[in-house]
């Protein structure tokens, strides 16, 4: 079964990483290890209702997700000098909720998904509002299909092997009750993001799969953060932080972080 990842070694900054809707922390484990090879301690939490069974989600509400990132944020800020955070998809906009509340360093949000819009969506999309609507809501769900937010068919093949293995905590459907509260997420989110100052980067691809890019532009607009900065990826589906332009996720996140962090070097090398 997944668990969460805590890679730590004394430093005196941290990053916390939410994974994406029906993702595991494993999804950003690369992730995890680049920016502790820079010398963040790094955290993977794993969120309600995932690393589980698919039925597991149909018992979260938004609040569950918004509350417990916002407890982890509490939990690590009072172990560390400095705290940064990131997530993909969902945990992107978890981020955001920390953000209107805590006074973090800076956040870099990846393929923020505040609408499912994005070019991979069933042609019947638009009678999606009617799943929401019970009894529909009780039986409809969603399964993921190719390319599984993956460009690089090489990754999305270890992807597809390990969404087959039923134990490894990857779902590959969900259902309708689980997007109507990332949704509904999405809704609490939108009237607030004017109030955000937090420095932010966001990286999102033209070619995303799940979310179109114009809800990332949109966001991306309507923050106060003084510093902000937005990267259009090219080469990548809706999972940046495994498709082919990774390392560019990686580095222009980490650098990012690093233009705001004060610590400096000690005795054993720890900052």
């Amino acid at each position: 079964m997944i668990k969460d990842i805590e890679l730590k070694s004394g430093n005196r900054r941290a990053v916390i990483l939410f994974h994406g809707m029906t993702g595991t922390p494993l999804e950003l484990s690369r992730f995890a290890k680049y920016l502790f090879s820079l010398k963040f301690d790094v955290f993977v939490p794993c969120l309600p209702g995932h690393c589980s069974k698919p039925s597991a989600l149909d018992k979260v509400v938004w609040q569950d997700w918004s509350y417990f990132a916002q407890d982890k944020y509490k939990t690590i800020s009072n172990e560390y000098d400095e705290v940064f955070i990131s997530g993909i998809c969902l945990g992107a906009l978890l981020c955001l909720e920390i953000c209107r509340k805590f006074p973090v360093k800076a956040q870099a949000l990846l393929s923020p998904t505040l609408a499912i819009d994005g070019w991979n969506l069933p042609w019947y999309k638009f009678l999606l509002p009617l799943a929401f609507v019970p009894p529909f809501i009780w039986f409809y769900s969603y399964t993921e299909a190719e390319p599984y937010g993956i460009k690089n068919e090489s990754v999305r093949r270890q992807v597809l092997r390990i969404m087959q293995n039923k134990s490894s905590g990857v779902y590959e459907s969900y259902s309708a009750i689980s997007i109507r509260e990332l949704l509904r997420l999405s809704k609490n989110i939108r009237p607030y993001l004017k109030e955000i100052e937090t420095p932010t980067i966001i990286l999102h691809s033209k070619q995303d799969d799940l979310c179109d890019i114009k809800n990332a532009k949109d966001l991306f607009s309507k923050l106060s953060s003084k510093d902000k900065k937005f990267i259009e990826l090219h080469d990548s589906y809706h999972m940046v932080t495994l498709d082919n332009e990774r390392d560019m996720v990686f580095k222009e996140s980490s650098d990012f972080f690093l233009k705001y962090s004060e610590v400096v070097n000690g005795k054993d090398g720890q900052v």
